[in-house]
């Protein structure tokens, strides 16, 4: 099942009140949790208010809740609505200097229910990343067809699935697709409409319309079905669309053919970490030694061997001799799931996420977060 990024906390003794507002988010496949208020301040004193929208409701209730709304909404991951059946002046002023976003008349109407919730995740996925942690993974082989797209796609998701924070995949495969391909995708924007035009000016809004992975926090930029990429992007260009994506994004997964190019050349010099796909090819790792070795991949290289089998002429310790770098991570070999991933167009976590293949990812996703 598909983690989405919105979680929602209710809190309201009227018990006409949570079912309706639970018909309402099944409707729209929302995950959702109901609680009543003798269960707040157990909330409040284990700190396990970690919810994307909390909306809890003052009707019948002393106006000092107000007071927890105010101590709670200093987490900027808490984004409080306020929902009573009185229309109170004094109350609405206070709410929203305590630090609700939002006052809801009771009944709820779902129209207006439904708006408010999509309304405040738009600007949280439009909010810019307020520090400069975000970081850039480059992921790039010289090798076709070793499966450089298929771990980019899956370690974008399990980073989306651990963190919860706003990903970016981002294809940078000239004239291939490959990410549109596999996830049977068709981006209303394209790769090189985004690196072209996005500036300060317009990156709120065109960041806004990133195709969205099924409801959850990964978001793909890539170009259409029948699209071709066309022209080589300029180096400045990529600068510029690294230098917009940082304050919208936490991570940026960058799939990218190896060529030595001053473009990527931009992308290598921006990215925290490069993930260097090879496989036991003797002749592709002979090939691969030789960006390896450069300066500009040097300490931020990360060497992962994929498609290997035990049965391989060429051996670990043979592959490590030719390129004179360890091997940091070997990925399980699993062609049935892979196939099948591919070929219905899902990530691998879909498919069933308790195999060693899926764990692997896992572990690696969370190697980014906590290493790099």
């Amino acid at each position: 099942m598909e983690v989405t990024n919105i979680k929602i906390l209710i809190f309201d003794q009227d018990d006409l009140s949570r079912t309706l507002i639970e018909n309402y988010l099944k409707e729209c496949d929302f995950p959702y949790e109901i609680c009543r208020y003798n269960e707040f301040d157990k909330a409040l004193i284990k700190g396990e208010l970690s919810y994307k929208f909390i909306f809890m409701d003052v009707s019948k209730r002393n106006i000092s809740v107000l007071d927890d709304v105010k101590i709670l909404s200093t987490n900027p991951k808490n984004i409080f609505f306020i929902i009573s059946s009185e229309l109170n002046t004094d109350i609405y002023v206070k709410a929203l200097r305590a630090g609700a976003k939002e006052y809801l008349r009771k009944p709820l109407a779902k129209a207006e229910f439904l708006t408010a919730i999509k309304n405040q995740y738009k600007k949280e996925m439009l909010a810019p990343v307020k520090d400069d942690k975000s970081k850039i993974i480059a992921v790039t082989s010289y090798e076709r067809g070793c499966g450089k797209t298929f771990f980019s796609i899956n370690i974008a998701r399990e980073l989306a699935g651990i963190t919860r924070e706003r990903v970016l995949l981002i294809d940078f495969n000239d004239n291939l697709n490959n990410v549109t391909f596999s996830l049977d995708i068709d981006p209303v924007l394209d790769t090189n409409y985004y690196i072209q035009n996005i500036n300060e000016n317009n990156a709120k809004m065109l960041f806004s319309k990133v195709f969205n992975y099924k409801k959850s926090s990964l978001y793909i930029i890539s170009n259409g079905l029948y699209k071709s990429s066309g022209t080589r992007l300029a180096f400045d260009n990529v600068q510029n669309f690294f230098n917009q994506a940082k304050k919208y994004f936490k991570y940026i997964v960058v799939d990218v053919n190896l060529s030595l190019d001053v473009t990527n050349e931009t992308i290598f010099n921006n990215s925290d970490i490069i993930f260097y796909i090879i496989s036991s090819s003797l002749t592709a790792n002979q090939r691969s030694s030789r960006f390896i070795s450069t300066n500009l991949a040097h300490k931020r290289i990360r060497i992962l061997l994929n498609k290997y089998r035990a049965k391989d002429e060429l051996k670990l310790n043979d592959i490590e001799t030719i390129l004179k770098r360890e091997v940091f991570y070997r990925i399980p070999m699993n062609l049935m799931v892979t196939s099948a991933a591919s070929n219905r167009g899902k990530t691998i976590r879909e498919i069933n996420p308790d195999l060693d293949i899926v764990k692997s990812y896992n572990k690696i996703a969370r190697y980014i977060v906590n290493r790099v």
